[in-house]
Parts: structure tokens; C-alpha cells; sequence
């Protein structure tokens, strides 16, 4: 399904570039792996069998029904690339994501504010806390804007880096969704060793997913090297860009069961 067409490193960062290729594997991965991150469904089973069981009369059947039914929202080019990175991710690095962030909408129409990726990994013999962002583009320029400024990328990483008040929110927020479960454990060797190298020690993660151009390391080159400049202890940063085989308004319809 991927073709490697670049790959390099500056420090502690490494950077790789993706053509995804337009075939059963790809189609497969998309209605299947990238369809479940979206959407939930097995946890959205498990809810909606619990308020059906809530329902006794066949006035509060009704009304279940009527709430169950409820039309949601066309989804976005960019829920479906934070979908498509976190599926790549526990497919090809051994990602592990503890909670589904889509359970904490409130509004329907809103995206959550803060890390993109949040989750764990192995690394050398070692789980750490992994964080990163997404970053979903079809402009044609090399490195699109998403990669700069405030709201760019790397800008982003560098926060998760460097910003004590982020990162334990953070850990707060990922704590709060893995106590009393199977991930605790896990969880708490990558805390362990972020704090017993002087709070350093996050797996930054940076995912860029590009339609309608070609594939090309300048879109993460500088962007590597300027991340690089800030990383410190044992932080890491790894970047990587996916080359779409087709328009991002196919990529949408695709996830969902259309037509490409």
C-alpha cells in the first residue's frame, strides 16, 4: 500500500515521504481500519445497547430510537487524515492509542483543541509517551502552510517539548482515560521514564497527508532540521508525509463507503 520515496534524519529527528498507492490494499485499509477510527463503532455498539436497555415503554422505545437516528454532520477532510494517521500509525510503528478522542465531542460541528495524537509506543526497547499532530493539505506548494507559524506543525511539536503546562495536561487527561484499565500499566513506564530524564523523553509525532502532488522531501527537510534545533534529552521527533492517490473530497467519500 506505501512506497517509500524519501527518508532521512538530522539528530534526534527522522523524516520519511509516502506515496500511497491506489489499490485493493488501499481501499481495504481506508472502509475498514480508518472507517473504525472515525466513527467508533464498537464502543458506539456498546452505547447504544446500553440506552436501549434504558427503554421500557414503548414511548421511551421511541424516543431512543428518535435520538439513535439523529443525522450527524458530513465529516471533514481533516477528521478523516487525523482517522487516517492514527490507523497508519498502529498499523506500520506499533502505535498504541488508548481512548478514541472522538468520544470527548460535545458539539458536533467542533474539533478538540490540544494534541492531535496522543498515545504510546515502543522505542528502542522502551514505551513512551507519544504526541503529535496532523496535518491534512492539498496545496501545491512544498511545504504547504500548515507546516509553519503558530498554528503550524512544527511550531505545535515544539510546545509538546517544551511547555510543562501542556505536557501535563497531557499525561492528566491520558491518566484520567487509562486508570483501572489494561493500558495503566503501560502507561506508567512511559511516565516513569519521561520524568527520570529530567522530563524529556516524549515521542513527537508529525503526519502530513497531501492529495494532488507529488511526493517531495522539501516538504519535510527544513521543517526535520528546524525541529531538530529544539529537541533536547531524550525526546524524539518523527515526521512523516502521505501522498494520496486521490482528491481529498475522494479520500472523504472513500472512508465513508463511497465512490473514489
Amino acid at each position: 500500500m506505501l512506497n517509500q520515496r524519501y527518508s532521512d534524519n538530522k539528530a534526534s529527528v527522522n523524516w520519511q515521504g509516502y506515496d500511497v498507492n491506489n489499490n485493493t490494499a488501499y481501499v481495504n485499509f481506508m472502509v475498514n481500519e480508518v472507517n473504525e477510527r472515525l466513527n467508533d463503532e464498537n464502543f458506539g455498539i456498546e452505547i447504544e445497547g446500553h440506552l436501549r436497555g434504558l427503554a421500557i415503554t414503548d414511548f421511551e422505545i421511541e424516543n431512543i430510537e428518535e435520538l439513535l437516528n439523529a443525522s450527524t454532520p458530513e465529516e471533514k477532510a481533516w477528521a478523516v487524515g487525523e482517522a487516517f494517521a492514527e490507523a497508519i500509525l498502529e498499523r506500520e510503528n506499533g502505535v498504541i492509542f488508548p481512548w478514541n478522542q472522538k468520544r470527548d465531542l460535545r458539539n458536533e460541528n467542533s474539533s478538540l483543541s490540544g494534541a492531535d495524537l496522543i498515545g504510546l509506543i515502543e522505542d528502542d526497547g522502551q514505551l513512551k509517551l507519544l504526541i503529535g499532530e496532523v496535518k491534512t493539505s492539498e496545496e501545491n506548494s512544498y511545504p504547504p502552510s500548515v507546516m509553519y507559524g503558530a498554528e503550524g506543525m512544527i511550531e505545535q511539536l515544539k510546545a509538546y517539548h517544551t511547555n510543562r503546562t501542556r505536557q501535563i495536561t497531557i499525561i492528566k487527561w491520558l491518566l484520567s482515560r487509562c486508570k483501572n484499565t489494561d493500558y495503566e500499566e503501560q502507561l506508567n513506564e512511559a511516565i516513569k521514564f519521561f520524568i527520570s530524564n529530567g522530563n524529556t523523553g516524549i515521542y513527537l509525532a508529525g503526519v502530513l497527508v497531501r492529495s494532488s502532488v507529488i511526493a517531495n522531501e522539501m516538504d519535510l527537510k527544513n521543517r526535520g532540521i528546524d525541529l531538530s534545533a529544539t529537541l533536547s534529552g531524550s525526546t524524539k521527533g518523527h515526521l512523516q508525509a502521505f501522498y494520496l492517490p486521490i482528491t481529498l473530497n475522494c479520500f472523504v467519500a472513500l472512508v465513508m463507503g463511497g465512490d473514489q
